[in-house]
Order: C-alpha cells, then sequence, then structure tokens
C-alpha cells in the first residue's frame, strides 16, 4: 500500500505524519503512527504567512513572500505582517502593505511546503515519497469550504512538480477520537468517545464509536469507526483566549504609562506566552523594556483575574458540549477527551468537570498538539479494499440537510428550499434526480442555489435565517430554450466530502447538461460575524 501522509493544517501550528508496520488482517487502521516534522520543529511547522515591502533581501535570500519556519524568523518584520488563522479566511483577499494577496493562495503555499518538509524525512529516514496527502479539516466547515480546502491542497505541488492528491478528509474532532481509539480502545466492547478539541483558531466537537466486531453498512460492506456526529464553533480558539489576555495586559501596562503602537505590538506577542505560563502558576510578572528610563517595567497577572474574563468564552465551549451529549443521549460516551493546545488551560478541565461531574475522572487530556494529525494518518490507511471485511471503513455522514432553493411551483416569487440530502446520510451518496422547468422565454441557462442549513429541522421557507447559500451552479442547455422546458438535477458527495451537481434536458436525457460551478460563503469570519 502506498504511503499516506496525514496532515493537521492547523490555525497556529500543522503537523503532518505518516503510518507503517500495517498489518492488514488487525484492521488498517493500526500499525504505528510516525511524525514527519522537520529537525527543530517538535512544536509544530508554523502555518505563517509574511510579505513585507520593507525586508531587504540579499543574494542568499528566499523570494518573498515567505511561510511558514521562514514567516517567523527575525528577517520577517514587521511582525503584524505575519499573517495566521489562514483557515478562517477561505476565499478571502489578503493585503500586505503594498502587495495584494489571497488567503487561499497562502493556504496553498502552507501546506505545500508542509508536505514537502515532510517527504524530506520520510525519503531521508524511510527511503520513499508521496504525494497523498489525507487531511484533517475543522467540524463546523460547509460542504463548499471542504471542497475548496481539497483544490487548495491540489493545487500544491512536490518539488519535482507532482500535483498533491487528497486520499481522504475527515474532521478534525473525529480524527482524535479514532487515534485515541485505535491506541486504547483494544477490548471487543463497542466504545464510544467524545473528543473536546479547543485549538488555536476553532471548538470542535466530534462523537466516535468504535465497533470492534463490525458491523453492516448499506453497502454491504463492514465498517469499525463511525463519526456519529460533529459540531462546533468556526469563530472561537486559542486565539481568542489570547486576546482577553491582550487586553488585560493593555489595560495593566496603560495604568503604568502610555504605550507607543511598537510596544502594543509588543504585548501582542507577550499575551500567549503570559496565557502559556498560567497554566503552571497561579501568578506571572510580564514586562516590557522601558526605553526612557532604560529598565523593564513589570505587572502581575493572576490565574484567576484571566479565568474570570475567559469564561464567558470557556461557556460557549461547555454549552456546545452539553448540546450535543443531550442530543444523542442513547450514545453516550465512555470518556471525553481534551485535545488542541488552548484545551491545555487548567480553567478547561476544572469547567467540564463541574458541567459533567458524571464523567469525572473520564475527561482525558489526550495528545493535545497531535492527535488530530495522527488520527488523519490512520485514516489515510482506511480506504476499502477488494475485501472490505479485513479493513477499517469509517463511516462519516453530513452534517446539516443540503438542498435547492426554487421558486413555488404557482410562479409566484416566493422561495422555499427543497432538501435533496438529510442529515446524517452516509457518504459517499447520490440521490434520485428530481425536475425543475425554465421560467424565462427562449432561456439559454438555468441557475441553481444550493443551500446548506445552519442547524436541525430548518424552516424551508426561512432561508436567510435557517440555511447558508454555499454553491451557484449554472448550466448551459447548449441553444435557448422555450419557457417550461424540464431539466432532471440530482445532488452527490463524494467520499472527500466534495459536493457536485449533475443535470439532463429531459428531452435529450443522454446528455448531461454543460455546467460551472462558484463556491460562497467560504470564510469562516464573515459567516460566523466575526
Amino acid at each position: 500500500m502506498a504511503n499516506v501522509i496525514g496532515l493537521d493544517f492547523g490555525n497556529c501550528y500543522s503537523f503532518p505524519c505518516f503510518i507503517s508496520e500495517i498489518d492488514l488482517s488487525k484492521g488498517r487502521i493500526g500499525g504505528i503512527v510516525h511524525d514527519l516534522l522537520p529537525n527543530g520543529r517538535n512544536d509544530g511547522i508554523p502555518s505563517v504567512f509574511f510579505y513585507s515591502n520593507k525586508v531587504q533581501l540579499n543574494q542568499n535570500s528566499k523570494p518573498l513572500p515567505w511561510c511558514c519556519e521562514d514567516a517567523v524568523r527575525t528577517a520577517a518584520k514587521p511582525q503584524k505582517n505575519r499573517v495566521r488563522t489562514l483557515k478562517r479566511h477561505l476565499g478571502e483577499k489578503l493585503v500586505l502593505d503594498d502587495r495584494t494577496f489571497t488567503y487561499d493562495e497562502a493556504i496553498t503555499q502552507v501546506i505545500q511546503h508542509c508536505i514537502r518538509s515532510a517527504n524530506k524525512v520520510l525519503k531521508a529516514g524511510y527511503l520513499t515519497e508521496t504525494n497523498l496527502v489525507s487531511i484533517a479539516y475543522p467540524a463546523t466547515y460547509t460542504n463548499a469550504q471542504k471542497t475548496r480546502l481539497i483544490e487548495l491542497v491540489e493545487k500544491a505541488t512536490l518539488e519535482n512538480g507532482e500535483h498533491l492528491k487528497v486520499f481522504g478528509t475527515i474532521a478534525e474532532p473525529a480524527a482524535a477520537a479514532l487515534d485515541y481509539l485505535a491506541e486504547f480502545a483494544k477490548s471487543s466492547a463497542e466504545t464510544t468517545v467524545l473528543t473536546y478539541d479547543l485549538g488555536g483558531g476553532t471548538f470542535d466537537l466530534g462523537l466516535v464509536a468504535a465497533y470492534p466486531k463490525g458491523r453492516q453498512n448499506a453497502s454491504g460492506h463492514t465498517y469499525y469507526y463511525d463519526i456519529i456526529n460533529t459540531d462546533g464553533i468556526n469563530d472561537l480558539g486559542g486565539t481568542e483566549f489570547d486576546e482577553v489576555m491582550y487586553q488585560i495586559l493593555l489595560k495593566k501596562f496603560g495604568a503604568v504609562r502610555k504605550l507607543s503602537q511598537g510596544e502594543k505590538n509588543i504585548l501582542k506577542t507577550l499575551s500567549e506566552s503570559t496565557k502559556i505560563e498560567l497554566s503552571n502558576n497561579q501568578e506571572v510578572y510580564p514586562e516590557i523594556y522601558n526605553a526612557d528610563t532604560g529598565e523593564y517595567d513589570e505587572i502581575t497577572v493572576t490565574r484567576a483575574e484571566f479565568e474570570e474574563a475567559a469564561r464567558p468564552l470557556l461557556m460557549r465551549t461547555i454549552i456546545k458540549t452539553q448540546e450535543m451529549l443531550k442530543n444523542h443521549q442513547n450514545q453516550r460516551p465512555e470518556a471525553i477527551l481534551l485535545t488542541g493546545g488552548a484545551s491545555q488551560m487548567p480553567m478547561v478541565l476544572n469547567e467540564m468537570e463541574k458541567a459533567f461531574p458524571e464523567y469525572r475522572g473520564k475527561i482525558i487530556y489526550y495528545r493535545p498538539s497531535r492527535a488530530i494529525a495522527y488520527g488523519a494518518a490512520r485514516y489515510g490507511t482506511s480506504e476499502e479494499n477488494s475485501n472490505p471485511s479485513t479493513g477499517s471503513v469509517i463511516v462519516q455522514r453530513t452534517m446539516y440537510d443540503l438542498g435547492i432553493r426554487f421558486f413555488e411551483k404557482d410562479e409566484t416569487e416566493i422561495l422555499y428550499i427543497d432538501t435533496y440530502i438529510k442529515k446524517g446520510t452516509e457518504i459517499p451518496c447520490q440521490t434520485e434526480y428530481r425536475s425543475s422547468y425554465t421560467r424565462s422565454l427562449q432561456q439559454r441557462y438555468s441557475t441553481f442555489e444550493v443551500y446548506e442549513a445552519k442547524g436541525d429541522n430548518p424552516n424551508k421557507y426561512k432561508i436567510d435565517t435557517d440555511y447558508t447559500n454555499i454553491m451557484a451552479v449554472k448550466l448551459d442547455h447548449g441553444t435557448p430554450v422555450p419557457k417550461g422546458t424540464e431539466s432532471m438535477t440530482r445532488l452527490g458527495i463524494d467520499a472527500l466530502g466534495r459536493l457536485t451537481i449533475e443535470a439532463y434536458d429531459v428531452k435529450n436525457p443522454n446528455q448531461k447538461l454543460k455546467s460551472s460551478y462558484t463556491l460562497k460563503n467560504l470564510s469562516s469570519e464573515k459567516s460566523s460575524g466575526g
């Protein structure tokens, strides 16, 4: 079997790895996980993009823009031009000094660097290399966002120019849960775990079950892992907790003296390190240099005051976790896994044990930095083969309803969503064809707007509040057609989570209509009001 690199493309750091020594008779999700990090990057590869017209390049310098390790070295100044949380901003533009970039090209550049670096380690240590990638994505991603992420990965290349190929995709919290189950669920009993993943840029939940004896799915294949549900908050992560600390530092140092803009920028960096220090201390003493006195100004920050200020953020995650457990009362997890760098704040475990006393002693810190990457690598080994009963097939389902916007048949201007794919549908999937009719005289093109529900039980008429427009598909009939011409359309989702639409003209059923699509509402920041 070809090697597959599992990648946790994080908002702050990224981790590539792969699985070796797989015994197919024991299930393809087994094997030993190996980090593929470059020397000196045990904490991960920085997911950072940088450009500035103020940098003085010499003959040995890499051309700008820089990414990853180059984007955080001393020469990458000003620091405000170091851009993080890239995957929150799919489809957005990015202006740095005198140049305009897109977040999409920054994402491709960072992922390309990560996989090329991983292949250097793979080649040196294991005498092999690969262009196959299994990538984890935030649980809150829509099908449009997953589709765009796959496109951006596959734009990246290896050193020899070969394009990357996405082999598998998996929700981040589900990846962490699968890694835990593969490592620790050795018994024959069915086991369910809930992952609480508080990362640098998003909060994700995943409810995952392991079936060591296997179950049969609708296609007759045996599966051993089931992603029951995923959920999360797309605008909440360690970055927001850093901002809470920044406001504390700004207020306290501002009470000592007036701060310059440069000093405020220093506090941005200091806020993260101060937050981390408080995980091991009840109080810390951050300081900044005072050029007027030649000495350092020092303040005191206590864990208690930080936790009080950050508690509203944390409670948003607690409430979301309560909702997940309430909605799956017949699938109660045996354990709750805390993963993601920000989950290591002591307040997380304390508040979780208060909120879920029945899980006291069963709330576990689990590989905060690596669980997602390891789970993605394990998923990359688990595709079905010619004998599915010996493989570890993983069942994934749609998170919310998917449908197309139509006018009521009485030709009024009333719009509604016709649901094609229901929440919880096992993927890959494909619907039956449904009919629709052109509304204009001599109409050559038909446009279909695809929507994804924002939650359970959406009202099909409340499109603006209950749905997100994720795709616009333009169909070409070839020539202008009369009003009332009937077309048949269906939606499908492939094994990677990519959404597709197929259509044909009823008068020419053997000829598929040409189509082009535009993905919409890709930015998590904009869709969440951030």
